[in-house]
């Protein structure tokens, strides 16, 4: 958004190239949908609205819940990409001053975008504002200072979250949590190692996107995959994300 530092300028084109096939994000779906599935029936009727949306990132998972999908961006590219996946419609703004009605979304999705802003408190309090009474918040962080490297540079991060810390903020903001995990618990440990091993080497790569060989992509994505039963039951205390339902009440 545009409070946000800057990010890496080729990074944008980058998610578009890959997002359908990358081990990350096509796991991060699969995985978001155990999350969310369990609760489909208490959501109200009315529209989704993918906040921070990227370049469709996401339309898959949101996608076949059949409800009219709105994204909201700061970049002009993204919601191009956004028109061409077929949301109903895009609007360029800033995650801070939401510019919908209150009481709008049946369901709001803010996957990756609360770390981009500075005034995190606002744009939570956004998100409470904009949805319907019983509408549901799926809020998606990456979790835990330590795992801070090259990737939160580029792609422009103030901050981490713990567990407590996104449960906080979002109760802050007027919302009752329904449930917080974290994912990617699987891989986290590697992902620790890998970005400790590239502090000490000093290597940066244009993203973390560019590490992996592709022949290594569906492995990757096949022990992604496997948490999304547990976390439909369960949650996780570990892991390179924190994922928090919300919903609001009132």
């Amino acid at each position: 958004m545009t409070a946000q530092p800057n990010m890496h300028p080729e990074l944008l084109g980058e998610l578009q190239a890959i997002k359908s096939r990358h081990w990350w994000y096509r796991g991060r779906r699969t995985v978001l949908r155990a999350v969310l599935s369990p609760h489909q029936r208490s959501i109200p009727s009315g529209p989704i609205l993918d906040l921070g949306s990227g370049p469709g990132t996401n339309r898959d998972l949101l996608g076949p819940l059949d409800r009219p999908l709105f994204a909201l961006d700061s970049s002009v590219e993204a919601l191009r990409a956004c028109q061409d996946a077929r949301y109903a419609a895009g609007t360029l703004a800033d995650a801070v001053a939401v510019p919908f009605r209150d009481r709008t979304f049946a369901l709001v999705l803010a996957a990756d975008i609360l770390e981009h802003v500075a005034d995190d408190p606002t744009t939570a309090a956004e998100i409470f504002r904009v949805l319907k009474p019983g509408g549901l918040a799926l809020v998606v962080v990456p979790a835990f200072d330590s795992l801070w490297g090259w990737q939160d540079q580029v792609s422009g991060h103030y901050r981490r979250y713990s567990p407590a810390a996104i449960r906080k903020l979002l109760r802050n903001s007027g919302f009752d949590v329904v449930r917080t995990t974290c994912l990617n618990t699987l891989l986290a440990l590697p992902i620790l190692a890998v970005r400790r091993l590239l502090r000490l080497t000093n290597f940066a790569a244009r993203s973390e996107n560019q590490i992996l060989p592709n022949l290594l992509n569906p492995i990757m994505y096949a022990i992604f995959a496997a948490e999304a039963p547990i976390v439909s039951r369960w949650d996780m205390p570990y892991g390179t994300s924190v994922v928090c339902l919300a919903r609001r009440q009132l």
